[in-house]
C-alpha cells in the first residue's frame, strides 16, 4: 500500500557550486572529455547545476500488510490522476480520471482505494466545488453509458461494488462532515447559487472532504464488471471520470474443468488399484 505527500524539508540555502566539495566535486566547469577517439567540452555551468528551477519531488510510504492479510495475497493501488482544469488548462498535466480507469482481478485480491488532490490549483481554473480544490468519490452506475449513481432499488437486484450501505456511503461522502443541506445552504448564502456551489459546508459538491482520502483494503468477494464515476467531476463532456472494475473467479472455468477431471481420474485409478 502506498501514500504520497510532498517532502516539507528544503535544502539549506546558499550559493553552491563545486566549491562545496573541491577536488571530490563530481562536476567542474564546461569539462572536456574524450569519447569515441575525440574531445568534447559539456555546457556545464557549475553555479547554476545544483538549483532546483521546479520541484517535483515526492515521498511514499510502504505500510505493513495489516493483520489477516497474507504475503499471498494480491494488492492492487487503485488513485486518481490529473488536476483541475479543461484540457488546455492541466497541460501538460492531464484532466481528472481514474488510475487504472480499466482494472481486472480476481476474487480474493485486494484493492487499496485512495487518491488525493490539493487546495491551491490555479485560480480560475474549471471545475466544480470550492475554487482551487481537488476531490474524488466513487459512486456505482449501472454502466459507462450512465452518469447518475445506481439506485437502491437496482442494487438490489444487482451485484454491489461494495458490499454494505456503510461502505458505500462512505466512498460517496468520503468523511465529509458538518454538511448542510440545500435548504440551509441557500439560507446561509442569501440564496445565491454562487455562494452556495463555493461554501465549505456544500457536501453534495465535496466541498468539505480533505485533499486526501484513504478508503483502505477493500477484498472483492463478488464476480463480475462494475462501472463507478466521480459525482464531483464527471461533467458530462469530455471531462469524464468513470472507471470499471471486472472481477473473474480465482480459477477459470476451463481450469476449474480440469481440476475436476484429474480429481475424477485420481479416484477412479485409486478404486481400480484397490481391486487388483
Amino acid at each position: 500500500m502506498l501514500t504520497g505527500q510532498r517532502p516539507t524539508s528544503r535544502p539549506d540555502s546558499g550559493f553552491i557550486d563545486w566549491n562545496m566539495n573541491g577536488a571530490a566535486s563530481p562536476i567542474t566547469q564546461d569539462p572536456t572529455l574524450e569519447a569515441s577517439g575525440a574531445n568534447f567540452t559539456l555546457a556545464v555551468d557549475t553555479s547554476q547545476f545544483g538549483r532546483t528551477f521546479e520541484d517535483r519531488s515526492y515521498m511514499f510510504h510502504i505500510r505493513p500488510r495489516p493483520s489477516g492479510v497474507t504475503g499471498s495475497n494480491r494488492i492492487f493501488n487503485l488513485n486518481v490522476r490529473g488536476k483541475r482544469g479543461n484540457i488546455v488548462q492541466t497541460y501538460p498535466a492531464t484532466e481528472y480520471d481514474f488510475m487504472p480507469d480499466v482494472f481486472e482481478g480476481r476474487v480474493g485480491d485486494y484493492i487499496h482505494f485512495q487518491w488525493t488532490g490539493c487546495d491551491t490549483n490555479p485560480a480560475g481554473n474549471a471545475g466544480e466545488g470550492t475554487d482551487g480544490t481537488d476531490r474524488s468519490n466513487m459512486v456505482q452506475v449501472m454502466n459507462l453509458e450512465s452518469s447518475v449513481p445506481a439506485t437502491a432499488e437496482w442494487l438490489k437486484s444487482n451485484t454491489p461494488l461494495f458490499d454494505t450501505p456503510e461502505l458505500r456511503l462512505h466512498f460517496a461522502m468520503i468523511g465529509q462532515t458538518g454538511c448542510l443541506t440545500m435548504e440551509e445552504l441557500l439560507a446561509k448564502n442569501n440564496n445565491n447559487a454562487g455562494a452556495v456551489e463555493q461554501d465549505k459546508q456544500n457536501c453534495m459538491k465535496l466541498n468539505a472532504g480533505t485533499p486526501y482520502f484513504d478508503g483502505g483494503l477493500i477484498r472483492m468477494n463478488s464476480t463480475g464488471t462494475f462501472y463507478y464515476m466521480n459525482t464531483r467531476n464527471n461533467n458530462f463532456s469530455n471531462r469524464g471520470q468513470k472507471g470499471s472494475i471486472a472481477i473473474v473467479p480465482l480459477l477459470p472455468s476451463w481450469a476449474l474443468a480440469l481440476v475436476l477431471v484429474g480429481a475424477g481420474a485420481f479416484v477412479l485409478a485409486g478404486g481400480v488399484a484397490g481391486l487388483m
